[in-house]
């Protein structure tokens, strides 16, 4: 099975986009409002997976899981007024939304967001996607 944030990661490379760079979970969990980081930026992490019920019903399991990942767009906050998340917002939709990160994974849809953070120095966005591949137990 191929790395989703990875691929996520690469499909929302800088060229052309409203931010400066993508990371993942480690870099994130290093975000601070003491941090000296380049903004706007995103990163990309898993957030959920929910397997459901095997479908052979005897033998090697054979089961579809579905699995919810977010962007998380984070822009500087501008002598007290937080930046417009709506254009990057925009643009990570434009990308992503109806996109298969794999021939292994279906295309991504819509799941929702929410407001992360309103602080001194940004203001950061989740937005989640949803995308279900198969488990099969007999391909490794």
């Amino acid at each position: 099975m191929q790395d989703i944030v990875a691929l996520l990661k690469a499909k929302l490379n800088p060229a052309d986009a409203l931010w400066v760079d993508v990371d993942g979970l480690a870099q994130l969990s290093a975000l601070d409002d003491k941090t000296k980081t380049r903004l706007p930026k995103l990163f990309v992490i898993e957030l959920s997976e929910q397997a459901r019920p095997d479908v052979r019903g005897s033998g090697p399991y054979l089961q579809s899981l579905q699995l919810e990942v977010g962007v998380i767009s984070v822009m500087a906050t501008i002598n007290g007024t937080p930046g417009n998340l709506t254009p990057m917002r925009d643009q990570v939709r434009q990308r992503l939304f109806g996109w298969a990160p794999s021939t292994e994974h279906e295309p991504l849809s819509l799941a929702g967001g929410r407001l992360l953070k309103l602080g001194d120095r940004y203001i950061a966005w989740l937005d989640r996607f949803m995308t279900e591949y198969t488990a099969d137990a007999n391909q490794p």
